[in-house]
């Protein structure tokens, strides 16, 4: 974020002090109704609003039949009129046409920052910097007829010192929030304190004190009022957290936001707290950074957005996620969304979505500073979230230009309400004056994040083309990808040693082999011989035993290389070989044969009698092995590598055979990279990118490229900010670079798992199905390893599943809190039931 000139930061400063309603306060009586919405609002504006033509409208209540607006402005408009009508402060408009109220125009001497419902029908809470409302005293609160505007004389509040931000009624209370040490004469309050809503006599209910300044210290930084600048109770009345500029609620360290637990007879501080908002952020600019906060319909969270600057670590310029039942003293958020240096202004959610304004120019920018970074999206100063992961979903209106910024977001059963200092939405497409609002009628639902679970069908796409290879290990050294059409050769390191061979030997590596003789077959990695497994004497004899069916014709490929420097000389290192029993290399002298530091290979022709075995034996020093593979004789089946097909599995034991599931539009599978179905779409890595096709169990539909970082209408827009030529274009994920290592992908939670290729970590991304956007921070799995030789991975409930790329094995575990809660048992593969899980992508799904 740019230092903002002297004016900007008057602007802003002023800006800090407005308190806008939070979605979701609680009424008099039972708990409002909750939304309902099970779509998200429609992304193109009502036109039943009318024209506000000057300042900002920083509060919006649905009143019924009519929409209560307050703020800074002085004048409306009719729509399709230009006939000013004087309303300073505060104006109703009739809710279905638009139309200013002409009997609703109460003369307030002074800005109003927060509209609520009041203690009975038909009446309507008015709180901010005002000290007289037609005429009659009213220092900061008062309580207004909705018909006509006038004061309902039976309510006095108290003569409050300073600004009221913010209030809100909770059964036969409001609770005021703001910049005051005293509720009249003798009650002191530190920025809260709390109503009888009929009388507007001050009781002891909320007498939590906020003290200290958050970014102020005494010689520099912001100095402003302390107290509470926003609100937000649970739907149920029985929680409120208070955010503003303060550092201590009642002397404890409660810094910018504190939550507080509403008893029957007094409210207290909660057993809730964290330090994400400690750090100073724009210190020279902003006393708090906090802006808004709102909970969730159901109360099971809430969600808090800020100012700032650039994170670095921070929650400055984010919005983040909080659980409202969570306890402690260094509570984090469960997922932080950043612009990147903007400013987000105001937050209000729905059941789909949590619905954000502000100045920001991108979303999921975790790693921008004033730019769009990778995995950034453009969302001009409007977006809705994911409430599961914070990214952002497909719905993008946008408002440009975005002025100061989108200050106050309400919603409501009908839909979302904006409201703002400027005159668009979208880029310059609906002029909408400073008021705008998007209909739940005709939005579209997000999409579906239901997921396939066992038992039921498990599909393999990019099967491997037919091969004749049984086994390939990679003996003493990690797993080595294939560099022909057949698998990769498995792992045989100290970490994952291969089950093939008994206890008693060791691992050896070294640097680049040598050179190769013409023994070694075309393909066959290198890296085969920079690692080796060898028998040290006084231990059993190495021995390996593959299961092959019996009858089996197979050919046993030894690979060798002769690389320790002080066996070079001929004669210095010899050992024996038996392939099922008898003697296939007799006095081997590797230095003597084929030179020091030349991988070759041996192939020996057996039948199996349902085990193959290889044996080595000491004579001079010590045997070894660089790889072993098993190989059937006669010529392979025919196949491509670029079929799916599927197979019933329950989970456990029992797979059904596999069965071929047509592919019409030649779809290289082959190539895939991982894949998981969630919601009727099958999302998968290829090409390095994420691809999307909807797939019902038998047809898949056409291919797309996910690419929500690039919007055709937006992308060529420019910002107005930062350098000349900026636009709203984002920058593709820093995911996709990964996807050529990828091995395995599935979706839980609203998050993308994957595994990469030679790593033994499982690694973990935010990912919303509605946009395909992928998070931009990528975490890794606490305690999970063991996946540097998956093939791929899926879930089904709580169980994760591993497919062995060199074996083919199919392995589970429990999975529980988002990773695997043990070890993983082999439960199918080819030495079990015969059944070779291998493929590029291995997903559950319809």
């Amino acid at each position: 974020m740019t230092p903002p000139s002297a004016l900007t930061r008057r602007v802003l400063v002023a800006l800090a002090a407005v308190a806008l309603t939070a979605a979701g306060l609680a009424p008099a009586g039972p708990a409002a109704a909750a939304p309902g919405h099970t779509t998200l609002v429609r992304a193109t504006p009502s036109t039943a609003s009318p024209d506000i033509m000057d300042g900002t409208v920083d509060a919006i209540h649905d009143a019924g039949s009519k929409i209560i607006v307050a703020g800074s402005f002085t004048r409306v408009q009719n729509r399709g009129s230009d006939a000013d009508i004087t309303r300073n402060y505060l104006l109703a408009f009739d809710k279905a046409t638009g139309t200013v109220d002409t009997a609703f125009a109460p003369t307030v001497d002074n800005e109003v920052y927060a509209v609520v419902a009041g203690p009975t029908a038909g009446t309507v809470f008015v709180a901010g910097k005002f000290n007289t409302v037609n005429g009659v005293t009213r220092r900061k609160v008062a309580l207004l007829n909705v018909a006509t505007g006038a004061v309902v004389t039976s309510f006095a509040g108290p003569a409050f010192n300073g600004l009221v931000n913010d209030i809100a009624l909770v059964g036969g209370r409001l609770l005021v929030g703001g910049i005051f040490t005293t509720a009249g004469n003798p009650n002191p309050r530190g920025g809260l304190a709390s109503l009888n809503a009929s009388t507007g006599a001050v009781d002891g209910y909320l007498t939590t004190t906020l003290t200290e300044h958050h970014n102020y210290d005494g010689v520099s930084g912001s100095n402003a009022g302390v107290g509470a600048e926003k609100l937000a109770v649970s739907p149920d009345g029985t929680k409120l957290v208070v955010i503003g500029n303060f550092k201590k609620a009642d002397g404890v360290l409660h810094d910018q936001i504190v939550k507080l637990d509403l008893g029957a007879t007094a409210a207290t501080v909660a057993d809730w707290n964290t330090s994400r908002y400690t750090p100073r952020c724009a210190w020279w600019a902003f006393d708090s950074y906090m802006r808004d906060l709102a909970f969730a319909p159901d109360g099971s969270y809430f969600v808090v957005v800020t100012t700032g600057a650039p994170n670095g670590g921070t929650l400055c310029d984010a919005a983040a996620r909080w659980e409202a039942g969570a306890t402690g003293t260094d509570l984090q958020p469960t997922w932080v969304d950043y612009t990147g240096g903007d400013t987000y202004l105001s937050v209000g959610i729905s059941e789909q979505a949590v619905y954000v304004g502000g100045h920001f120019r991108w979303l999921n920018n975790s790693f921008g500073g004033d730019s769009a970074q990778a995995g950034a999206v453009g969302r001009p100063s409007i977006a809705a979230l994911d409430p599961r992961t914070g990214l952002p979903l497909s719905w993008n209106p946008g408002r440009h230009p975005r002025g100061i910024g989108a200050s106050e977001i309400l919603v409501t059963p009908a839909g979302l309400w904006v409201g703002s200092d400027t005159s668009w939405i979208g880029n310059f497409q609906y002029r909408r004056e400073r008021i705008a609002f998007f209909p739940l009628t005709g939005g579209a639902a997000p999409h579906p994040t239901t997921t396939a679970t066992l038992p039921g069908n498990v599909y393999q796409a990019g099967v491997p083309a037919p091969t004749n290879v049984l086994y390939r290990v990679n003996a003493g050294g990690p797993l080595v990808a294939s560099t022909d059409t057949g698998p990769d050769w498995a792992a045989d390191d100290g970490g994952s040693p291969s089950p093939y061979h008994n206890a008693g030997s060791s691992t050896a590596g070294f640097a680049p082999v040598g050179g190769v003789d013409a023994t070694v077959p075309a393909g066959t990695p290198a890296a085969l011989y920079s690692d080796e497994r060898w028998d040290p004497a006084g231990d059993a004899e190495m021995s390996w035993q593959f299961p092959v069916p019996t009858g089996t014709e197979v050919q046993v490929r030894l690979y060798l290389a002769n690389r320790y420097d002080g066996t070079a000389a001929p004669g210095s290192r010899v050992f024996d070989v038996a392939v099922e029993g008898a003697t296939v290399l007799d006095d081997l002298d590797l230095s003597a044969a084929v030179g020091h530091n030349v991988g070759t290979m041996r192939a020996f022709t057996v039948v199996s009698d349902g085990s193959v075995g290889v044996d080595f034996q000491h004579v001079v020093e010590n045997p070894l092995v660089d790889g072993i593979e098993i190989v059937k004789t006669g010529a392979p089946p025919a196949g491509t590598g670029n079929e799916v097909q599927l197979r019933s599995y329950d989970g456990v034991a029992t797979v059904g055979a596999a069965a071929p599931v047509a592919v019409p539009d030649g779809t290289a599978w082959s190539t895939a990279r991982g894949a998981f179905w969630v919601g009727g779409t099958l999302f998968y890595g290829m090409n390095g990118s994420l691809w999307r096709r909807t797939f019902d169990g038998s047809t898949f539909g056409a291919a797309s490229a996910v690419d929500p970082y690039h919007d055709a209408y937006w992308d060529a827009v420019e910002t107005d900010s930062g350098p000349a030529g900026q636009t709203y274009a984002g920058v593709t994920s820093n995911f996709y670079p990964e996807i050529p290592n990828v091995t395995g992908m599935f979706y839980s939670g609203g998050r993308l798992y994957y595994t990469l290729a030679g790593q033994g970590g499982l690694f973990w991304r935010w990912f919303t199905p509605d946009s395909g956007v992928v998070g931009a921070e990528k975490f890794t799995v606490t305690g999970a390893s063991g996946f540097a030789d998956a093939g791929s991975v899926f879930l089904a409930g709580g169980t994760l599943y591993k497919v062995n790329r060199g074996t083919g094995e199919l392995s589970a575990t429990d999975w529980a809190d988002g990773a695997p809660a043990a070890a993983f048992t082999v439960r199918s593969g080819p030495a079990v039931d015969g059944v070779d899980w291998r493929a590029k992508a291995v997903f559950v799904g319809p």
